[in-house]
């Protein structure tokens, strides 16, 4: 081997274990960095002058664990996100026995009957009577606001999911024009690759995305239902229309709307494309979840209205007289039923505050006399109404005969029981994700692995170092010669 050719060999040893070094140095920096990955100097050797020639780095991802990754991340989202909801519901609802539950309100209302039959002239019992019912309404009122509420966060959130969404999908179409530049001028693109990931991660939370290598260095984004986000230079283009509030008489299409796709409007069959995730999550809030409870809530107002308007409770009452309780001041209808448990008020002819008068819980609310203050048929039909076991409203969604207390009570235990379904589910979905995410970091970065492999470029330094010293003595000699 010629003295030059030695040279030569040396330093292009130096030079890629130098970088190298650099190499591991940037691997351990960034160990906990999201979306970056290892990284491996590339070397080959060279055929002509001899030596070894750096080709570049190489990003090492387990391609099949990522895009597991993304997957469950979409899912763990999806599931977050109904939870969320559910959890909320729950507290709305109240678990029985609770202080906030219905059903507490129920019992309070029918306790100041049952003591107000005992002594029906006595105005301090009469007044807890339409204090509690007038309390059991509000809590009907609250929760129907609630779901409601729920629902407009909801349309504000895949708002924002679609807003998250398109930016994202700009930046990664943008992300490929560049790191397709720098790969045709043979430059490091790993910095830009990494960012790229971090923000398909981000579209992974919204929706499931699967990643497609594409020519240059480029990839291509779809949906795991096969709905296209990115395949080329442009993005696909998401919109949604909605007002931040909802109302309970307003659903899909009358004015509620879907997603639009490149300013098409979206079936409800081609929404499917976009299933899992937070998105797809928020639309079934939106869309079934809450509404579902609402049914519940204004079937089980709309039972509680039509036992205590009947006139074998209260003879002083026509057909269309309303009872007790009211649809803001009417009678309530099964046409007009959507959002009742959110008008449901008492009967302003029993309360003062409204300028009726207590003695109408007594006598009957169209009764023209008071007197006499000692009768109780009223009052003893209105508690025999609440625990008089009946069949179900048509169309109700209750199934078997039950007294108002059951209602209530069947209402609470369907929504408990979502909720622990919607954690069991988040649990397991939760426990896959981790499990995912812990195996693709094990393939990441190790800080062990770095160390030997620094000792290992220290060592082949030392050995090109000692090539160059011996090359200089033999120089030396040659010259004293």
């Amino acid at each position: 081997m010629s003295i030059a050719k030695a040279i030569t060999n040396a330093m292009s040893g130096l030079t890629a274990t130098a970088r190298g070094t650099e190499t591991v140095a940037a691997n351990l920096a960034n160990v906990m960095t999201p979306g970056y990955a290892r990284r491996e100097v590339v070397v080959a050797s060279q055929s002509v002058g001899g030596g070894v020639r750096i080709d570049g780095l190489a990003r090492i991802v387990n391609a099949s664990l990522l895009s597991e990754s993304r997957l469950s991340a979409s899912s763990l989202g999806e599931a977050t996100t109904r939870n969320a909801f559910l959890t909320r519901m729950e507290g709305v609802i109240g678990l029985p026995g609770s202080g906030e539950a219905l059903s507490t309100a129920l019992t309070g209302f029918r306790t100041a009957l049952g003591a107000a039959a005992v002594r029906p002239d006595d105005e301090i019992r009469l007044a807890q009577v339409v204090a509690g019912a007038a309390a059991l309404a509000g809590r009907l009122n609250a929760a129907s606001e609630a779901v409601q509420a729920a629902r407009g966060v909801a349309q504000q959130d895949i708002a924002s999911d679609v807003a998250v969404l398109n930016a994202s999908l700009e930046r990664v179409a943008y992300l490929n024009a560049r790191i397709s530049i720098l790969d045709a001028d043979g430059k490091d693109a790993t910095p830009l690759i990494d960012e790229r990931q971090q923000v398909i991660d981000r579209i992974a939370g919204i929706v499931p995305v699967q990643e497609v290598q594409r020519e240059a260095g480029k990839v291509a984004l779809f949906t795991s239902e096969g709905g296209v986000l990115l395949d080329g230079s442009l993005p696909a283009r998401m919109g949604f229309q909605g007002a931040p509030h909802v109302t309970a008489d307003q659903t899909l299409g009358a004015p509620l709307q879907l997603l639009t796709l490149n300013g098409a409007p979206l079936s409800a069959g081609q929404m499917r494309l976009f299933a899992g995730g937070s998105l797809a999550a928020n639309f079934a809030i939106r869309d079934k979840l809450a509404p579902a409870l609402q049914a519940e809530l204004d079937a089980m107002a709309f039972d509680l209205h039509q036992r205590l308007a009947d006139p074998g409770v209260d003879p002083s009452l026509a057909a269309t007289d309303a009872g007790l309780f009211t649809d803001r001041g009417a009678r309530a209808t099964a046409a007009d039923l959507p959002g009742l448990a959110g008008r449901l008020v008492v009967n302003a002819a029993a309360d003062p505050a409204q300028g009726g008068a207590l003695w109408r819980i007594r006598a009957g609310l169209q009764a023209s006399s008071p007197d006499p203050v000692g009768q109780t048929a009223v009052l003893n039909g209105l508690l025999d109404a609440l625990e008089a076991v009946r069949p179900p409203q048509p169309g109700s969604g209750f199934e078997g005969n039950g007294t108002m207390a059951n209602r209530f009570g069947t209402v609470e235990a369907r929504v408990s029981a979502r909720r622990v379904e919607g954690q069991a589910d988040l649990a397991v979905r939760s426990t896959r994700h981790s499990t995912i995410t812990s195996s693709l970091m094990a393939g990441g970065v190790d800080s062990d692995a770095e160390m030997q492999r620094l000792l290992q470029y220290e060592q082949a330094y030392a050995a090109n170092a000692r090539v160059l010293r011996a090359v200089d003595e033999m120089i030396n000699q040659i010259l004293r010669m």
